[in-house]
């Protein structure tokens, strides 16, 4: 009996501990992207069948205790592949995979903080890092240009223009921002501002096509590119990477990262040479780095620092005429000309998230930049006097802020509250020498004199102001409301050392200007992974400190104003069980008042007015199917009208015509084949066109457009990445900006056909 009694006593015992077992199991893991080795921070950890479930935390762990009979968990994060997990060990280490086809993906442009693409009333589109690893951009129009309505303009050794709901333009019309900060301050745009990022430290794009100045102030008119670099990976990962092609250029990438303990760190850069490139006079040299820290203070502090520098020599190769273009003669004109840019760029973040509702961010920042340049648009030649001359100009600033911003949900009301405040004091100095250049026989530039004439010598001390809110509503379960305010406050305080005149620019003089922008918009979701969205946003772009103080008497100039009308919407399908896709689609119209424009008064000399009145307006499409994971095919376009509305200048009356350099045809698809017999290799063929436009503002002169054709190829066996392109394969004569003035008719040289080969291996990744 005693030996029975105790023989229970163990069963009951046994059973106990087995079912406490069983009730107390606890899984922990990291989750986190497999390309990139980045923690996935919010990654929904779930026991399906059951209310039990977690997020990662910043470093992407979680911990997990299962229910009795758990045999399996599913992980989620939007914008990747969902995983079953079914190995339940102590510790779960799971890389995710981004959904090659999906509308449900994370954007941080819009408003700065994190957002579903689906929730966002307005045109956004996302370049992956894995479209950024497989395309190898040298230059980032080769993987903008294939988002809608966008077309970058290669000048050559990563100088650019810009063409979104714009035609292609020097103007400030659009923002270039890393992390969120803009590259530059207001009131000294440049047109080449991505060529002071780092190319290897980029982890994907975002752009904004249409007004953002709601959230980022000045110049986010026809869009803004946010360029997003790479974060901290959870454990040891890298990238060695080397190209070489045969238009001259040789470059070199280098990414390491890491965590260790409770501090993440990422450094990654480039150098990259060309030498012999396709058109004479194109020598370039570049170098670049990044430094990123993360450092968790708690579970609900984080601090970030980053540290950008970049520096670019370049050849400023100039334009063809007419002649030369269409003869195929690739001789430059020039020989001396050129641009040099030093760009140091500091950041520091501090997160705090107060609870599950309420977070606050906090940055600091610095710029130290300086662009230097001889610039051959400047090389003209007196009809009269035969004289050729040019100039020496260099601009510099530095610049000091900070953006504090505060987002808070509340939950009674549906709602989001996002509010915001930021400053940034930019003193900048600006000189410009007069030079002789000397000319052979042939005509070209081969020399210059610089002789004692300062053209130009000025500081200015630029300070901006701004407050922004956010107030996001979901009326109801799918309809969701959305509408911003921002005010801007400028002040431009100029001293000129010269003697006031037409060429050495204004008297002293302090400008203000202030601006108040909003945002109305909604977005209704069809269900199904559908939904339509509209908005009214209002941008602005105060004077740039060129247009109000160089070879300007009078500085008296107003912001100039647009007004963007949009309606759109998305759509996801499933055809079948192996074919999917999805679209999107906006229409849109800008009109813009106050277009500072150059008159020439009754003694000869000029000066800028706020006289013109402009109007955009277009559709943009995206259409992308899958055909089970092997077959993607992809096509964005737009069709666009830019018209003057209102607009004399110099006397010449451009009411009705078409302005110069907007296309009303561009579009880019791309097919990429994967075969599932040869898993890790990939071939893709890309179109690139874009139809006429007129060359000059009067519509006399008209560029043909052009079609060209890219193929790439790609390779990844364990931690060996092989690729191949061919740019331009068919060789098409090609520009990728035309242009008729006063001075003749010009051509840029597009890029003939160019091979590549890359190499890269990869630390610690699967």
């Amino acid at each position: 009996m005693e030996h029975r009694n105790h023989y229970t006593f163990v069963t009951l015992l046994a059973l106990t501990l087995l079912s406490l077992s069983l009730q107390a199991q606890e899984v922990t893991g990291k989750i986190y992207d497999k390309r990139t080795g980045e923690a996935l921070v919010g990654a929904e950890v779930t026991v399906p069948g059951s209310t039990v479930g977690t997020v990662t935390d910043l470093f992407g762990q979680f911990t997990l205790r299962l229910p009795p009979g758990a045999s399996h968990l599913q992980v989620r994060y939007i914008g990747y592949d969902p995983v079953k997990v079914t190995e339940l060990t102590r510790d779960i280490n799971l890389g995710l995979v981004e959904s090659i086809s999906t509308l449900e993906q994370v954007v941080v442009s819009a408003n700065r903080e994190k957002e579903l693409r689906t929730e966002v009333p307005a045109a956004i589109s996302t370049i992956s890092p894995q479209k950024m690893e497989e395309t190898a951009p040298n230059t980032l129009d080769q993987v903008l240009n294939k988002i809608p309505g966008v077309f970058v303009a290669d000048l050559a050794n990563e100088q650019h223009m810009t063409s979104i709901r714009q035609p292609i333009s020097t103007k400030g019309l659009f923002l270039y921002l890393e992390d969120g900060l803009p590259i530059r301050p207001t009131g000294v745009f440049n047109h080449n501002a991505m060529n002071e990022l780092n190319q290897g430290a980029i982890r994907s794009i975002e752009v904004i096509r249409g007004p953002a100045s709601s959230t980022y102030g000045a110049e986010a008119i026809g869009g803004v590119i946010n360029v997003i670099t790479q974060a901290p990976s959870l454990d040891l990962t890298g990238r060695v990477a080397i190209r070489s092609n045969s238009n001259g250029l040789r470059r070199t990438d280098l990414r390491l990262a890491n965590t260790y303990g409770k501090t993440g760190i990422f450094v990654g850069g480039y150098y990259a040479r060309r030498r012999d490139g396709f058109f004479e006079h194109s020598d370039m040299d570049k170098y670049a780095g990044t430094l990123k820290l993360t450092h968790a203070l708690s579970a609900a502090t984080d601090i970030n620092l980053s540290v950008t520098y970049a520096d670019l020599v370049t050849d400023m190769t100039g334009s063809l005429d007419s002649a030369a273009f269409f003869g195929e003669d690739l001789t430059s004109v020039q020989t001396f000309t050129e641009r040099t840019v030093s760009a140091l760029r500091v950041q520091s973040t501090v997160n705090h998230d107060w609870n599950d509702k309420g977070t606050t961010s906090a940055r600091l920042f610095f710029r130290d930049n300086s662009i230097g340049q001889i610039p051959s648009f400047r090389i003209r030649t007196d009809r009269e006097t035969g004289v050729t001359s040019g100039t020496i100009n260099e601009r510099t600033f530095q610049s000091y802020g900070s953006v504090i911003q505060h987002s808070h949900e509340i939950e009674s009301l549906g709602a989001k509250v996002i509010g915001g405040v930021s400053i940034d004091h930019s003193p900048t100095d600006f000189f410009e020498d007069y030079i002789l250049v000397e000319q052979d026989a042939r005509g070209i530039n081969v020399g210059y004199t610089e002789i004692d004439s300062v053209l130009t010598k000025n500081e200015i001390d630029l300070t901006n102001i701004g407050a922004y809110a956010t107030f996001q509503v979901r009326a109801t379960e799918r309809l969701k409301f959305s509408t911003s305010l921002r005010y801007d406050r400028f002040r431009y305080d100029h001293r000129n050392f010269l003697p006031p005149s037409s060429f050495s620019g204004s008297p002293d003089a302090v400008s203000t200007f202030d601006a108040f922008t909003p945002k109305i918009g909604f977005t209704y979701d069809l269900s199904n992974n559908r939904g339509i969205y509209a908005n009214y946003a209002q941008g602005f772009v105060p004077p740039q400190v060129g247009e109000l103080y160089r070879g300007v008497q009078i500085p008296s100039l107003d912001p100039s104003v647009y007004n963007n009308y949009e309606v759109g919407g998305w759509y996801s399908f499933h055809l079948s069980r192996k074919l999917k896709g999805y679209s999107n689609v906006a229409l849109y119209q800008v009109e813009a008042t106050n277009q500072i424009i150059s008159v020439q008064l009754d003694d000869g000399t000029r000066e800028n007015r706020n006289a013109g009145e402009i109007r955009s307006r277009g559709i943009e499409y995206m259409l992308h199917l899958d055909f089970d994971r092997q077959l993607q095919f992809r096509w964005s376009g737009s069709f666009a009208e830019h018209e003057f509305i209102d607009y004399v200048e110099n006397g010449t009356e451009f009411n009705g015509n078409d302005m110069a350099q907007g296309a009303n045809r561009l579009f880019n698809w791309e097919v990429t084949y994967r075969p599932k017999q040869l898993a890790g290799a990939w071939l893709s063929i890309e179109n690139q066109h874009m139809g006429p436009y007129w060359m000059d503002n009067a519509n006399t002169q008209e560029y043909e457009g052009f079609s060209l054709f890219n193929l790439r190829s790609g390779y990844r066996f364990q931690a060996l990445d092989v690729g191949f392109t061919m740019l331009n394969f068919l060789d098409e004569s090609w520009s990728p900006r035309a242009n008729s003035s006063r001075f003749g008719t010009t051509f840029i040289p597009g890029i003939p056909r160019t091979y590549q080969v890359h190499l890269a291996y990869n630390i610690g990744q699967e």
